[in-house]
């Protein structure tokens, strides 16, 4: 793992506040799953779901509030960013691949890469940073 100081680059960490929106969150989702993968979720509107294995990334979860009493669970989804998501365990993935969902959140590397749709810009220990624009 790289060393960092003032005078490396990295693009972790790096999101846009226009680019993130409020979305309805799949059933189970909590705030330990902040910062990992998102997908559609076809069972309801407007709703995200932990991204599955080969589902298509379509965000970061940013954040989660819990408005039980209304009987809703919500959160942001930053839908581009630069930033960490977990790499799924024994999975390959290397700088320049493309991303997809690997089951809970985490990824693992697509078939071909595609990087209209998201691409590895660095592997930091157990985590992909993922340029999503």
């Amino acid at each position: 793992m790289p060393t960092y100081s003032h005078q490396n680059v990295t693009l972790r960490g790096f999101h846009w506040e226009v680019s993130s929106l409020t979305f309805n969150l799949a059933t189970g989702i909590t705030t330990n799953d902040v910062g990992k993968a998102v997908s559609v979720d076809t069972s309801g509107a407007n709703k995200v779901k932990l991204s599955g294995d080969g589902d298509t990334i379509i965000g970061r979860l940013a954040s989660v509030e819990d408005r039980s009493v209304e009987g809703t669970l919500i959160g942001a989804v930053e839908l581009q960013f630069a930033n960490l998501l977990p790499i799924k365990a024994a999975a390959v993935v290397a700088i320049g691949d493309t991303v997809v969902g690997a089951g809970a959140g985490e990824v693992k590397a697509a078939g071909a890469a595609d990087h209209s749709k998201n691409f590895v810009a660095e592997i930091i220990g157990t985590n992909a940073v993922v340029v999503k624009v």
